[in-house]
């Protein structure tokens, strides 16, 4: 179930509340002369005060009452139909939070639980603070603590900014918070980006400890494995059913949607490959007429898990794709390649070599920029294959420590190192048994573990580490990298023995940047998606915010394009104008009257320079090495390299150290 991003303040960029000097008494003054209107323009100079000046307006501007004491609650009907709907994630969550109230006896907090809205499901902790969190602050099952109701705090605002965030005592908007500091973190679904709920741990001011961040951290992780296990076992019985109705209905058309609608399997012809592709793009399929439906729900509870549709009869062949026409120009046909629509010639032709190639046990190297949809042809190339019913396993290589490749990749034995499962594990090979292997920046490999890696392409098989058995490897593998593999193999840094072996087939995307006739197309295909995610009403942009988005160079690709439109839709009372973008669009565009043969903007500085430009932005944005890698989509190890090679000093830019293992 999807976030409801309504009940939010809209998107934020950054959080004022991890990795600042916590000043109570100082903080407490700037909101008081916030509210009294008495603010000196020297206070907003700071980052943090900036941040936090910034959150306490939206919460003004949106009408929160700032002397609000206690949290609003649900009436009871509605919290037992609340509580009804999140069945899963209270048999997910529950025990595990339990657990790890058992270590928390003599700790003077409350653990709390919430569902996508903020409405707290569960409370456990010490049974004083939570006496005094409900008579003082309303903090009870079935308040809610979304920060359109609440203002900025610990849950509604990790709920608003889908990441950890520690909110202490004076941060709160609310005067009735002060007393409390909160450390929240998000619980995501399997898929990594839907928000189910937050996990939170609040105390006292004075009794808050600097590990209560950490802790939410690792319980949300813990919930989201859990989670993980139970949305896979809910896709084999999926996949069972369709199995089981394909045998009934041999002569029928069919699609397998999970318990969002999402398709995840059909019958293997083109006509349902075709309606697969329009149904992933919009979210469903109009055109298509459904003859019947049949639900398939979990043994025990009767929850619907999915849905097989059994598809109407064609009544003759339709093109999924046209070209459209506005006044006497022909605007070109979109493409599509699973979720990779496009309109550039080059990238069409590329779907239609990678239809094919997919039909071919070959290995399949994919280079592109950060952000261009790598992963998406991967798995679209997994789902056009004779493979397509087995696993499809990515994995990103620049995210594994180096001393852990072997048993990752390989698995290990009982008693292979110490610490190990003492039942042993199998590895992503093994995992990857019949399907495709998706090694997503291979260019970070480690020099043992490309060695490692060429050895079974080479011959197909593998042992176990600590053990003598030979494993036979019968997966596909699909490569894929930022990276200038060769000039990686020029400096002596990946081999070339394996950069043949795994570009027996290469595709480069091209930059997004270099195909503008894309822009619109993405524009409108994430904004649809985007308004469904988050049950919004359909949206228009302006002449001139649709100008600004073309006239932007986007050097995220696709990926910041998500963002963009996410953070404007999220935004806007109405259709999108220029003040719903992004601010590094508005400044980085090119002005409207430049002639077609002005040097574009990314030209007119050193590459050196424009990188360096955007990791110190993302430095200062994010303040943890780890997010901006995420941001960027490049590995950590990487990041690091780029620090060295750019001459960046972390401190400099973020004011406080940065620490290389820091998960928030």
């Amino acid at each position: 179930m999807k976030p409801n991003p309504t009940l939010h303040m809209g998107f934020h960029d950054a959080t004022p509340y991890v990795g600042f000097h916590k000043d109570v008494r100082g903080v407490r003054g700037l909101w008081e002369r916030f509210n009294a209107g008495l603010l000196d323009i020297e206070e907003r100079r700071t980052p943090y005060h900036q941040l936090l000046l910034g959150e306490w307006q939206r919460c003004s501007s949106l009408g929160v009452d700032v002397a609000m004491t206690k949290g609003r609650r649900l009436s009871d009907d509605e919290f037992r139909l609340r509580r009804e709907a999140e069945q899963l994630l209270l048999e997910t969550s529950v025990p595990i939070v339990q657990d790890v109230g058992h270590f928390l006896v003599d700790v003077p907090g409350i653990m709390i639980l919430t569902e996508r809205t903020g409405t707290v499901l569960h409370i456990t902790g010490d049974p004083a603070v939570r006496e005094r969190a409900a008579v003082q602050s309303g903090i009870v099952e079935g308040s809610q603590w979304n920060e359109l109701t609440a203002g900025t705090n610990g849950m509604g605002t990790a709920l608003a900014k889908g990441q950890p965030v520690h909110v202490f005592a004076t941060e709160h908007f609310c005067e009735g918070w002060h007393s409390w500091s909160c450390a929240a973190s998000p619980i995501f679904d399997a898929d990594g980006q839907t928000v189910l709920g937050i996990i939170d741990f609040t105390t006292i001011e004075a009794d808050f400890r600097d590990q209560a961040l950490g802790l939410t951290v690792s319980v949300a992780n813990s919930i989201q494995a859990r989670m993980a296990l139970h949305r896979e076992l809910e896709r084999r019985r999926l996949l069972t059913a369709f199995s089981d109705a394909a045998r009934h209905y041999p002569h029928d058309d069919m699609l397998a949607l999970d318990h969002a609608g999402r398709p995840v399997m059909h019958t293997p012809n083109e006509r349902c490959r075709q309606i697969t592709e329009r149904w992933v793009s919009a979210g469903s399929d109009d055109t298509v007429a459904v003859r019947t439906t049949i639900d398939v729900e979990a043994p025990n509870s009767g929850t619907r898990i999915g849905t097989i549709v059994l598809l109407a009869k064609p009544s003759g062949y339709q093109r999924v794709f046209r070209t459209e026409f506005k006044g006497t120009t022909a605007i070109e046909q979109v493409g599509r390649f699973g979720e990779f629509a496009s309109r550039d010639p080059d990238t069409r032709r590329m779907f239609d070599d990678l239809q094919r190639i997919a039909a071919a046990e070959v290995n399949v190297l994919i280079i592109g920029e950060t952000g261009t949809g790598k992963e998406l042809l991967a798995r679209q190339v997994h789902a056009c294959s004779p493979r397509h019913n087995e696993p499809y396993l990515p994995v990103n290589c620049g995210a594994i420590s180096e001393h852990l490749m072997e048993s990752t990749f390989f698995g290990y034995v009982k008693g292979a190192f110490s610490g190990a499962d003492p039942r042993g594990r199998a590895g992503y090979f093994e995992s990857a048994k019949g399907g495709t292997l998706f090694l997503d920046e291979v260019g970070e490999l480690p020099p043992a573990m490309q060695v490692a890696l060429l050895r079974v392409l080479e011959d197909g098989s593998f042992q176990r580490v600590g053990s003598c058995e030979t494993i036979r490897a019968s997966c596909r593998i699909i490569a894929a990298t930022h990276r200038n593999l060769e000039e990686l193999i020029a400096q002596g840094r990946f081999r070339q023995d394996l950069y043949f072996r795994l570009k027996v087939v290469q595709r480069t995307i091209k930059p997004l940047r270099e195909r503008p006739c894309d822009i619109d197309v993405l524009v409108d295909q994430f904004a649809e998606v985007m308004r469904r995610k988050h049950r919004l009403v359909a949206v228009n942009f302006t002449a001139e915010a649709r100008d600004a988005l073309k006239r932007y160079h986007w050097p995220g690709n696709a990926r910041e394009v998500r963002n963009a439109i996410e953070a404007a839709l999220l935004c806007s009372d109405g259709d999108i104008g220029l003040e719903c973008l992004p601010p590094e669009v508005l400044r980085r565009a090119e002005p409207e009257d430049r002639s077609a043969s002005a040097v574009p903007i990314e030209s007119m500085a050193s590459v050196r320079d424009y990188e360096r430009q955007i990791i110190v932005g993302m430095l200062r944005k994010y303040r943890k090495v780890n997010q901006v890698a995420q941001a960027l989509g490049i590995a950590r190890s990487t990041l690091y390299r780029k620090f060295a090679e750019l001459n960046i000093n972390q401190s400099e830019f973020t004011g406080a150290d940065i620490q290389p293992g820091a998960d928030y």
